[in-house]
């Protein structure tokens, strides 16, 4: 199964009239290259949320029941925001914020990443883990109760993985301070040159609790989508000369790019091929998973408590 890690309903507004977007692409030898595609022919993995050691009707209910629902509740609210209107309801904010946080995590890479980095700490040894499978363990049973439990089902981890993403994604904490937020949308159709995105595409800077705090995302190459943690910062930036707006933040659309950036024409690719990549991604799994390992740590050698059943508990902070 095609699953669109960036959907293409987000993609439309950079098509021409020959129903295409310009996609920037790196090939598999490194060179980047410009071609026009359909929507559906790019920013796509196979198999990306595929559920191991799941019955057939069940390995892509994670696109279908989870990733499918968050993009088709997001149309409505950026289609209220391309029309001027800040989405005021609960309901529709809370879809836009579980989508714009959706696109730092379902990206090949980010979920590779997580999948690496949750079996780390869920294999991590817990001494009341240890001592409760010391009591009912059998000889010739593995020492270690992860290593029992990987020995009889290799797939539980990598599986608890893709159910731990969605739990990130749906991060009550999160939410709650990206839905309060000051949210708006900067038009910068007075200049020239357009907003470009990308299979990075959302910027995240300063960390949500400080006063420069913001997510920016390009939801048209005439349209920026700000949520700022101050709307004093908010308004600074929107103060801003729109081309100095759109020359900064293609430059980071670009730079957060590992395989492909989308633009309304090819007249970039020189840009694109200097700067694609030299950027790190924003990410916040990195953060929230040593706050678990930390937490996790913490419990196993000064507080012991109950042990999880789905492996490392979501923390209470971002």
């Amino acid at each position: 199964m095609k699953s669109h890690y960036i959907p293409q309903f987000y993609l439309k507004q950079w098509e021409g009239t020959d129903g295409k977007l310009e996609v920037f692409l790196r090939r598999s030898d490194g060179l980047i290259v410009s071609k026009r595609l359909h929507r559906k022919a790019t920013g796509y993995a196979v198999d990306l949320y595929k559920l191991p050691g799941v019955s057939p009707e069940d390995e892509y209910k994670m696109e279908s029941a989870f990733m499918a629902p968050i993009d088709d509740e997001a149309v409505h609210a950026r289609d209220l925001l391309l029309g001027g209107i800040t989405p005021a309801g609960g309901r529709t904010r809370n879809a836009w914020a579980r989508f714009v946080l959706s696109l730092m995590l379902r990206n090949p890479e980010e979920v590779a990443e997580f999948k690496k980095n949750y079996a780390n700490l869920i294999m991590m040894p817990q001494q009341e883990f240890q001592a409760k499978y010391a009591a009912i363990r059998h000889e010739g049973d593995p020492n270690r109760f992860e290593e029992w439990m990987v020995q009889n089902d290799v797939t539980h981890v990598e599986r608890s993985a893709m159910f731990a993403i969605t739990t990130f994604i749906e991060h009550p904490r999160v939410l709650h301070l990206f839905q309060n937020m000051h949210w708006m949308v900067i038009d910068t159709s007075s200049v020239k040159r357009r907003l470009m995105t990308s299979d990075r595409p959302v910027m995240l800077t300063q960390g949500m609790l400080q006063f420069a705090g913001h997510y920016a995302l390009p939801i048209s190459p005439t349209r920026l989508f700000l949520a700022a943690t101050t709307v004093q910062f908010a308004q600074q930036f929107a103060s801003l000369r729109p081309g100095k707006i759109v020359r900064e933040i293609n430059k980071l659309v670009i730079g957060q790019a590992r395989k492909y950036v989308y633009a309304v024409d090819g007249t970039c690719l020189g840009d694109v091929r200097r700067e694609m990549g030299k950027l790190p991604a924003p990410t916040i799994l990195g953060p929230m998973l040593r706050a678990n390992e930390a937490r996790k740590i913490a419990e196993a050698n000064l507080l012991p408590a109950n042990p999880p059943t789905t492996g490392p508990s979501v923390p209470e902070t971002a």
